[in-house]
């Protein structure tokens, strides 16, 4: 109001005045104030949520060095007297290793054999003209809707039946088909253009040719991101195991760590340290393969 008023008054006096408020340049160092306002809100709302994801990560990083987070009032946010004794513990159990190796066979596995079977089947429901496809497609998303510890009690019953528990068929073979690995392939090659395929398709290319020589290279950010995904879950995977191969010499290491520091009570340190090293595997994985990652989900968002 007083710079209306200071406009108006003092605008014949001073032609510059008038120049300034018939330019706009006012209003538009107050639009642009405005959005350094709001750009700033957005980058402390971000750093607010980033904060909030890497929270639990600290905790866990701090119990596992020996802090007092639960009975030291205030809480200690950083060790006092930090220690390794959880990780020696976790380390020295003669089963470590054992369950590194299942673990690894079990993602690996898993992994390679899900996305092995995913890439031709999103290929014919994306590609192939074939009687019931937009059925089985509607499966495949109604699959993604159930999660999958619905189906471990038939599955366990199933496999009871069988005699294949405490087996490592029993522990990887139901776990492989993947409705959501189905479904992001799929997505993958509705995103490359039909023209490609025509063009392949008047060179005398078959369908196998079309999808591993052509289709596959482009889509290999998907797929790698897929790949990602499937190792983290698998890898982290605490309940099919448990259900499958309950067994010690079957133990994954979310397992081993979890019943090993479990008795009539648990000692969070040595819970915390198995827990810090279970997740730095994914982790470094992520680091390396950042690249592919961000490809992959800029990939997903395109449309034809």
């Amino acid at each position: 109001m007083l710079s209306k008023r200071f406009f108006k008054h003092h605008s014949s006096e001073y032609p510059g005045f008038r120049h300034l408020r018939e330019g706009g340049i006012i209003s538009k160092m107050r639009h642009a104030f405005r959005e350094d306002i709001i750009k700033c809100l957005i980058y402390m709302l971000m750093i607010a949520i980033i904060l909030l994801y890497l929270y639990p990560i600290w905790v866990i990083l701090i119990i596992a060095l020996g802090a007092d987070v639960y009975q030291a009032m205030p809480p200690e946010i950083i060790p006092l007297r930090p220690h390794l004794k959880g990780f020696e513990y976790v380390f020295s159990n003669p089963s470590f290793l054992q369950w590194i190796q299942n673990s690894l066979l079990f993602t690996l596995a898993v992994t390679g054999a899900s996305i092995l079977i995913s890439i031709p089947a999103g290929y014919a429901l994306s590609r192939v003209r074939f009687p019931g496809r937009s059925i089985l497609f509607w499966l495949t998303v109604l699959g993604m809707m159930l999660p999958l510890v619905m189906l471990y009690v038939p599955l366990y019953i199933q496999l009871t039946r069988m005699k294949l528990i405490n087996t490592y068929i029993g522990l990887i073979v139901p776990v492989i088909p993947s409705a959501y690995n189905v479904f992001l392939m799929k997505q993958a090659f509705d995103s490359v253009p039909e023209e490609l395929q025509d063009a392949a398709t008047i060179d005398g290319a078959g369908p196998f040719t079309i999808a591993f020589r052509i289709f596959l290279p482009i889509i290999r950010p998907i797929v790698v991101t897929a790949m990602l995904f499937n190792i983290v879950w698998n890898w982290n995977n605490f309940a099919w195991p448990l259900f499958a191969a309950p067994q010690r010499e079957y133990w994954t290491l979310p397992l081993g760590v979890f019943l090993s520091t479990w008795s009539y009570t648990i000692d969070f340190w040595k819970l915390a340290a198995g827990g810090t090293i279970l997740f730095l595997p994914p982790l470094i994985l992520y680091i390396i393969a950042t690249s592919y990652f961000l490809r992959g989900i800029e990939f997903a968002g395109l449309k034809r």
